[in-house]
């Protein structure tokens, strides 16, 4: 089974955050990112902001209901061409595009739809992350 290691990153410690890369359809390459890992998350959820930077279209009129942190939120639904993480790249990955606050530390957060398609090692006393992509 191939894994993959990656260096956990903490914000004010209450953040724990890894660096993913996406892709940009505008210049065809990645784009690297801290992103915040949350198990609490449905779906990733990328900035609306970088979305659009990297070229990245989403329908405002079919819009998504989600809960954050800070309430109900009205989400934007977008398919990432391509997202790197550690050694691994996953294709067409649905993520939602949502304008964070000004005082959020995080241009995203890494949701379930891609966490459930790893198993994880979280080793706190070296602050890593070991990622094992699960066989279909």
């Amino acid at each position: 089974m191939k894994k993959s290691t990656l260096k956990l990153q903490s914000i004010g410690n209450t953040l724990i955050m890894i660096r993913i890369s996406l892709w940009n359809k505008k210049i065809r390459e990645f784009n690297k990112m801290l992103i915040t890992i949350d198990t609490g998350a449905s779906v990733t959820t990328i900035s609306k902001k970088l979305l659009y930077e990297i070229g990245y279209d989403f329908d405002e009129k079919n819009k998504s209901m989600i809960s954050t942190a800070s309430g109900v939120e009205y989400v934007s639904q977008t398919i990432i061409e391509k997202i790197q993480i550690g050694g691994f790249i996953l294709n067409d990955i649905p993520v939602y595009a949502h304008t964070f606050p000004e005082e959020s530390f995080s241009l995203g957060v890494l949701g379930l739809n891609v966490l459930e398609l790893f198993d994880i090692e979280l080793i706190f006393s070296k602050w890593l992350m070991v990622l094992k992509k699960i066989e279909e």
